[in-house]
């Protein structure tokens, strides 16, 4: 038996490299996290987040100590509250609101109000000089300086 050349020791390592490398390329292929030359078809044009096919399911906290979970169905346009309660393991109905003529309101309990912040993009949009008259007060009947 001849003894191995510093030849065959190179070649062998070479060899065992390569598989190696073979071997990795084979667990990323098949993964599936690499990108394709072809798009990917789904189903609905919006990320599965917390749901699927227009429902989704978000958990909340609704008071100190009091966990629960709102489903919100985007095609029925609903927002549905539920509360869990630890002693009788179960989900109970809360609240449930169509929000369909909700988003209609543009200005409803906001400070300052929508066409302000219009006016004051315009401003901006003109190039303004004195920042504090562009600047809307912080409670509307204080009195303006």
């Amino acid at each position: 038996m001849q003894p191995s050349s510093p030849r065959n020791s190179i070649a062998l390592a070479l060899w065992a490299n390569a598989i190696l490398v073979g071997g990795i390329l084979i667990a990323m292929l098949s993964r599936g996290n690499v990108p394709s030359l072809m798009p990917t078809a789904f189903g609905q044009n919006q990320g599965a987040i917390a749901g699927g096919a227009g429902v989704f399911v978000m958990p909340c906290q609704l008071a100190d100590k009091q966990w629960g979970c709102y489903l919100l169905d985007v095609d029925a346009r609903t927002l549905v509250a539920y509360q869990y309660t630890p002693g009788d393991r179960k989900l109970q109905f809360v609240a449930a609101r169509s929000y369909d003529a909700d988003r209609k309101l543009h200005d409803m309990s906001t400070w300052p109000p929508t066409e302000e912040i219009r006016k004051l993009v315009e401003k901006e949009k003109q190039g303004f000089r004195n920042r504090e008259e562009n600047v809307p007060p912080l409670n509307p009947e204080a009195p303006k300086p």
